[in-house]
């Protein structure tokens, strides 16, 4: 799924994957190589893009002597989930935003990553999903280990699908929806609209994100975007150009 946009002086495309799809992977690099991009943001840690290129994640019980049982107990769970799908479809997690970065730097593009740690993330699963929200998650956690849960093919993968998938999601568990979508989504465009912010243009910029982060990405910089444009008009009237460009800064620069 791909998404293009003109921000100001900076044109934005936004690739949605499949976190387990060959065809993202491919999707990625020949966006990446197309649009020869200023900048590549990736949906990584720095934490987590650690663990994928050297292959060294900390032991279970490390997790549990650094962090604490409850959160090495789900983090541990969501890995495997992602790990067993993965192998389904012949492409483990992590693969799409790999071949961002490897893909950028072939391009020379500068890469941020933007999401948040995950430690903090699961920690923040821990504490807010109810009780009956961790037992139904365990559950359905073992249902997806088994041959019985249920296959996706990439046929089904577009908006559509994911919008149905989102909000089964949000029914299934709220608390585990806010946490891993909404809040994420916010931090990821927060750390989207600093480096917009910073980075003079023009300039291209392609943001790689899972499907699941797109439609709330896109709103929020759409919503963005219209402000930006309705504060460029209000500079180009003012007779105080120097005063204006102090306001803009003080307004985007937050």
């Amino acid at each position: 799924m791909r998404y293009e946009m003109d921000y100001g002086d900076k044109r934005i495309v936004i690739v949605g994957t499949g976190h387990v799809f060959k065809k993202s992977v491919m999707e990625v690099r020949t966006t990446i190589a197309k649009e020869r991009p200023s900048i590549v943001c990736v949906e990584l840690d720095a934490e987590r893009y650690r663990a994928l290129v050297e292959g060294n994640k900390a032991t279970f019980m490390e997790v549990v002597r650094a962090r604490g049982f409850k959160t090495a107990f789900f983090g541990g769970l969501l890995s495997a989930i992602q790990s067993e799908v993965g192998n389904d479809y012949g492409v483990m997690p992590g693969t799409d935003m790999l071949a961002a970065i490897e893909s950028a730097k072939k391009e020379s593009s500068k890469i941020f990553f933007i999401d948040r740690n995950v430690n903090v993330t699961v920690g923040r699963l821990v504490q807010q999903m109810t009780i009956w929200e961790k037992i139904k998650t365990m559950a359905g956690a073992f249902l997806s280990l088994t041959p019985i849960r249920r296959e996706v093919s990439v046929s089904q993968f577009d908006q559509s699908f994911i919008n149905d998938i989102l909000e089964d999601f949000k029914k299934f568990s709220p608390n585990a929806y806010n946490v891993l979508i909404e809040e994420r989504n916010d931090y990821m465009f927060d750390r989207i609209s600093e480096i917009l912010a910073k980075e003079p243009g023009p300039l291209s910029m392609v943001i790689v994100i899972g499907a699941g982060h797109i439609k709330g990405i896109i709103s929020m910089l759409e919503d963005a975007k219209d402000d930006y444009e309705r504060e460029k008009k209000r500079l180009a009237e003012d007779d105080d150009p120097g005063k204006g460009n102090d306001h803009y800064w003080e307004v985007w620069g937050n």
